[in-house]
């Protein structure tokens, strides 16, 4: 199989935690090429070694050899980005949340389809253990007819939510957040038949979104539920499954 050689649009924490680490690790597979920064000399992150660091995103765009470019920059850029991306030719994988609006989304699936190049956004928690263990156990068959599913993303960190005193739907808890988890139970049971939403502002009006709880309704009995918040002391276990002959906790 030929090596695919990959071009990154920015420089920060989504690049060197959650996409580069895994694409060195697999040498025979990847190659990182250039890294797009702004401002490379005020990054945080420590430069990878045979990588090129060019201040111009169409050093990344224009280079030949590079088969894959990823979309690691700021949410409200990721539009944009991807576009160049695709109308340059390029294979491109776009960090969450992909787009801001779903007509954009819509227009830059059209668009590759078009150029001929794949289009997918990042959703690596697919590939958690504890997500891939759920699977598993649902798949067995095991716990019977599934009824209901708890999904949890808790965290105890006040200060987020307390140091942001405006409201922001681009920047919101549900965006950055919900976007892993809803995606999981997409995964597991596809689109529901009706969706119930509950998103609030704990600290109070015009304060980010702080909480969430989506039900998603399937074929009857199965509910599967999907809750978060920044208050959470002690945090509820990650899933809950409970069917006919029994549940499952992890």
């Amino acid at each position: 199989m030929k090596k695919i050689n990959v071009g990154f649009i920015g420089n920060g924490k989504s690049t060197n935690r959650y996409h580069a680490p895994f694409l060195l690790d697999r040498p025979e597979t990847f190659s990182i090429r250039k890294i797009y920064s702004r401002d490379h000399a005020h990054d945080a992150w420590e430069e990878i070694e045979g990588v090129e660091y060019v201040p111009d995103v169409n050093d990344v765009l224009n280079d030949p050899q590079i088969d894959l470019v990823v979309v690691a920059t700021r949410h409200d850029t990721h539009y944009e980005f991807a576009r160049q991306a695709i109308e340059a030719g390029k294979n491109t994988l776009v960090e969450k949340p992909f787009v801001m609006r779903e007509a954009q989304a819509r227009e830059l699936f059209e668009l590759a389809k078009e150029k001929g190049v794949l289009l997918q956004g990042y959703q690596n928690r697919r590939f958690d253990s504890d997500f891939l263990t759920l699977q598993n156990v649902i798949e067995s068959g095991k716990l019977g007819t599934l009824m209901e599913v708890e999904s949890h993303y808790d965290y105890y960190r006040p200060e987020i939510p307390e140091g942001i005193s405006t409201y922001s739907r681009e920047s919101s808890y549900v965006f950055g957040h919900a976007c892993h988890t809803i995606d999981q139970v997409l995964a597991l049971f596809g689109s529901p038949k009706r969706a119930v939403y509950d998103v609030r502002s704990l600290l109070g009006k015009g304060r980010m979104n702080d909480y969430f709880d989506i039900d998603f309704f399937y074929e009857e009995p199965l509910k599967v539920s999907i809750k978060s918040s920044y208050f959470r002391v002690k945090g509820r276990p990650k899933f809950v499954a409970y069917g006919t002959k029994g549940m499952f906790i992890k």
